[in-house]
């Protein structure tokens, strides 16, 4: 349920590709292992493997995929257009995808990596499995202070200054860029997913055209077969169940957004 992997699936998905997929066990660590890193020195998800090269970052991954395999095109077919995508796509790598992760382990995995790495020691080798130094520092803060970490704090405003923003656009038109379903909808679906997931609704509860939006993109081919085809229920319920116990937290920095 990686929202990076989510996207490559729907872009696959949503184009009629044939892929096979393989399991990374992120909380066990095995992306951190000598094989992931020889393919990923970063040591995240996703990583595609089209015959002999391999692509890395999930945006440029559904780039890739659009630029190579044209059928049902996902990106528009003027330079403004293309532009604008990569605009948003921008976004998302230099906060967006940071304050999903700053949501979602405080909120919801914390509990499960504490549980699983038990000792001060135990903890610190997990941690220090992050091949950068800045993500180190990001995951210690997170499972030294949870929610009250500053990370959370930061993260709750700007995520909804973002959706003000997606708002704004989606009043004017259908999709994030114009009238056609781009690699840009399908890289910000997964986010609102898994918001939605960690019981965070009222962030867009008085925006209704992201609603619109969001339901237009639970429709899609590549929406049913690439996400909601992998969802784990188990998962699903551990977010919200820990969501609706940080929703006042959650609604209080909402507040003071605002």
């Amino acid at each position: 349920m990686s929202t990076c992997s989510q996207k490559v699936r729907f872009v696959l998905e949503e184009k009629g590709l044939p892929w096979e997929g393989k399991v990374v066990d992120l909380h066990g660590g095995e992306n951190f292992s000598p094989e992931f890193l020889k393919l990923n020195p970063k040591g995240v998800v996703p990583v595609l493997i089209d015959n002999e090269d391999v692509i890395l970052e999930s945006n440029n991954i559904c780039i890739y995929l659009d630029d190579k395999y044209p059928q049902a095109p996902l990106m528009p077919g003027t330079p403004k257009g293309r532009s604008d995508v990569r605009t948003l796509l921008q976004w998302m790598d230099e906060q967006v995808h940071h304050d999903i992760s700053a949501c979602t382990y405080p909120i919801a995995f914390r509990p499960g990596v504490l549980k699983t790495y038990d000792t001060p020691e135990k903890l610190e080798t997990y941690i220090l499995q992050v091949p950068d130094v800045g993500k180190r520092n990001f995951r210690r803060e997170i499972m030294s202070s949870g929610i009250e970490c500053a990370a959370f704090k930061t993260a709750v405003p700007r995520l909804a200054t973002v959706l003000e923003r997606l708002n704004h656009i989606l009043q004017n038109s259908p999709y994030l860029v114009g009238d056609q379903l781009t690699v840009a909808d399908i890289a910000y679906s997964p986010c609102i997913t898994r918001l939605d997931h960690l019981s965070m609704g009222i962030m867009w509860e008085d925006k209704p055209a992201i609603i619109d939006w969001h339901e237009r993109i639970q429709a899609t081919t590549g929406y049913e077969k690439g996400i909601r085809a992998f969802f784990v229920a188990n998962v699903i319920e551990n977010m919200t169940s820990k969501g609706n116990a940080a929703k006042q937290a959650v609604s209080e920095l909402l507040g003071q957004a605002k």
